[in-house]
């Protein structure tokens, strides 16, 4: 299928070919026919992509800090390869899809064949959650329908100011969001008054019925919006302009009646003046795009995009007028060329159903070695692109990949690019089923591993899976059970073990006699609270999906089974965080302290490990520090590369499969390790 992508390194935009997504539960299966560009946010992005370095800096300089923190705990050389890979990865462009649903995922609300608007991306068929579409009445236009996203960001906004007939509102940026705003509002009986730079964009806003003001250079709008209330003030402000000034917010409090209402939904500079907001009590908020990603709140994005719709049903909120020009999908690099035009405000792009559109496997030209060893990966996301594929294909022998698997086809088709894979899919049946695959990397969703190691052993293909194994233990009795019949091999992703500081110090630690205390303390740092980890059914959580690398280095270093395990402190954030006692069969006792809190300057990684009369400490993977022992300390620190064990890990395991060798990891360890981590995750519950 096409599918349009931005290039944040490089500014280009490229129309690609890539395989459809497939079915999945929650989820519309959506066959495009018309989408609509919204110049605002991807005329943002790309030019963010054509800026320089410098530029790039300037428009975030908020990231700079998280730089420099990241700098002084991972090193100067990590940081620099983090970003570089991140910017070189395309993203998809756009949020404004209309379609017909061809799989309904489930979902009771929808049947197929239903016409349906949704968030989804430039793409002939797109993948949305049930919960971010919405049906399409059928006296509404598809072409009309593209524009409910935005309409729905300015309706998000315009509920929170509790606009009533006769409302005075400001709305300050005339541009496609501030322009559905004017008549949204109108259509809610609102007195509007408009401040653009544009006079062709003020004149249609004054079409919709806004009194409009043409902002210049040093422009205070202040004196004309009082005297247009009689010097009461607004009700409410609504900025929806795009400014580095500090003024506009100014301004807008200025403007405002007591108790009046500002709502941001565009980006301006935010230096508050106290004494703006203070004498009329006047509140600011911002609004959250076209509203919350999640199913069955009355301020949800399906709750707006339904209200939207409903406006166009009834013929209150007209559109078609903003649609500048019409094109086909397959001009769209040249429609892009139309960003900086001030005299578009929507461009619609018009898809015509094609079979091939559907195909989820394509196949790529390349030059294949019969002689290797042929792998299959899958999953494509960060970690993939940024760590394992990038390791696997530096070890002496690397292996051939004879297809990379992704939910999402366009960061399957950048990888296949970059590390030359044969073919790419949306399908993981297109691993399990091909004979010529002898080694499976899954680096999916958690809730996924379990089901898809299962499947590639029972078909004689041996397993790379990321951490975790699995969710629950019936998984792992099942898991354990496919590898004992399997003649492949199963290895987990625990590549600390194999770091060459954690060698180092289990050498050491071997070398001393009796019980030791290992401690470590990690800083996990917090995640956003709808992150997918942190869901129980999706990512099961992060100790048993993080903090089991650290039961499995303990278990290393020690070399002993863990008898029991204690929690010593829960924490209450909501994060998983905390502190756990591990007791070993030999005496030794291991802590593992989940840090969720800590500032991101501090190491992410400290491993302290003390015994009688000697002691070390690792830390973040570059250099090790000790007393009582010779020739213990090892690595120089900050310009140190952090070493974590992952080419070591994927070079044991490439050649265990190709000689059909044991699991580098032995199967009751990854077994014994994976059971403690789920007993510790529900520990924190």
């Amino acid at each position: 299928m096409l599918q349009i992508l931005q290039h944040l390194d490089s500014g280009q935009t490229e129309l690609v070919d890539v395989p459809a997504p497939g079915p999945n539960s929650g989820s519309l299966l959506i066959q495009t026919s018309h989408s609509l560009v919204s110049l605002g946010t991807e005329k943002m992005l790309v030019e963010f992509g054509k800026a320089g370095w410098i530029r790039k800096i300037l428009q975030q300089p908020e990231r700079v800090k998280d730089v420099l923190a990241k700098i002084s705990t991972d090193g100067l050389f990590s940081t620099l390869k983090a970003i570089r890979s991140k910017l070189s990865q395309p993203i998809p462009l756009g949020y404004c899809q209309v379609g017909q649903v061809i799989d309904h995922g489930g979902s009771t609300q929808f049947a197929v064949g239903d016409r349906v608007v949704s968030n989804g991306s430039h793409a002939e068929v797109v993948s949305v959650k049930s919960y971010l579409c919405a049906k399409i009445p059928d006296n509404v236009s598809s072409a009309d329908a593209t524009f409910t996203p935005l309409a729905a960001i300015a309706l998000n906004a315009i509920r929170m100011m509790d606009v009533k007939p006769g409302s005075r509102i400001v709305v300050s940026g005339l541009g496609l969001i501030g322009q559905l705003a004017v008549r949204i509002l109108r259509a809610q009986g609102a007195e509007v008054m408009g401040i653009d730079l544009n006079p062709d964009k003020c004149a249609l806003a004054e079409k919709s019925g806004a009194h409009c003001l043409r902002a210049e250079n040093d422009f205070n709008p202040v004196p004309k919006i009082l005297s247009w209330t009689g010097g009461k003030g607004v009700d409410g402000v609504l900025i929806t302009a795009s400014s580095p000034s500090h003024e506009i917010i100014s301004q807008a409090a200025q403007a405002c009646c007591y108790r009046g209402k500002i709502v941001l939904i565009g980006v301006i500079g935010l230096n508050l003046k106290r004494g703006d907001f203070y004498r009329h009590e006047v509140s600011l908020q911002v609004s959250n795009s076209y509203g919350l990603r999640q199913a069955n709140h009355p301020f949800s994005a399906q709750d707006n995009f339904k209200r939207v719709l409903e406006l166009m049903s009834q013929g209150k909120l007209l559109v078609s007028d903003l649609i500048s020009i019409q094109k086909s999908i397959d001009e769209a690099v040249e429609v892009y060329s139309h960003l900086n035009s001030p005299h578009f405000f929507g461009i619609s792009l018009i898809y015509n159903p094609r079979p091939e559109s559907l195909l989820r496997k394509i196949e790529l030209n390349r030059d294949v070695n019969e002689t290797g060893l042929k792998v299959g990966v899958l999953g494509v996301g960060n970690f993939t692109q940024r760590t394992l594929l990038p390791e696997l294909m530096e070890i002496v022998n690397p292996p051939n990949l004879e297809i990379l698997v992704s939910a999402q086809g366009a960061s399957t088709l950048f990888s296949a690019k970059n590390f030359n894979a044969a073919s790419i899919a949306t399908d993981s049946d297109e691993v399990f089923k091909n004979r010529n695959i002898k080694a499976v990397f899954i680096s999916t969703r958690h809730h996924l591993h379990a089901t898809q190691t299962i499947t590639a052993l029972s078909a004689g293909q041996s397993v790379w899976v990321e951490k975790p194994l699995a969710l629950t233990e019936k998984e792992i009795d099942l898991i354990e059970e496919a590898a004992r019949r399997s003649s492949a091999l199963l290895m987990v992703g625990f590549n600390r073990r194999f770091a060459p500081l954690a060698i180092h110090a289990r050498k050491i630690i071997e070398s001393q006699a009796g019980p030791k205390t290992i401690t470590i303390n990690i800083n996990a740092g917090s995640l956003p609270t709808d992150h997918w980890t942190l869901n129980p059914a999706e990512g099961g959580g992060r100790i048993v999906g993080e903090a089991c690398h650290f039961i499995d280095l303990l278990r290393f270093l020690i070399s002993t089974p863990i008898t029991q395990v204690s929690l010593i402190e829960k924490f209450t954030d909501g994060q998983d965080g905390g502190k756990y006692k591990l007791e070993f069969a030999d005496g030794s006792i291991g802590y593992i302290n989940y840090l969720t809190n800590l500032p991101p300057t501090i190491p992410k990684e400290i491993i302290q490990v003390a015994g009688d009369k000697w002691n070390f400490e690792i830390t973040n993977w570059q250099q090790c520090r000790g007393r009582g022992i010779w020739f213990i300390d090892q690595g120089c620190g900050l310009f140190n590369k952090m070493n974590k064990g992952h080419a070591r890990a994927l070079t044991l395991f490439i050649r265990a499969v190709e000689s059909n060798q044991p699991s580098p990891i032995p199967l009751n360890e990854i077994i014994e390790v994976s059971r403690w981590a789920v007993r510790m995750q529900a520990m924190t519950h």
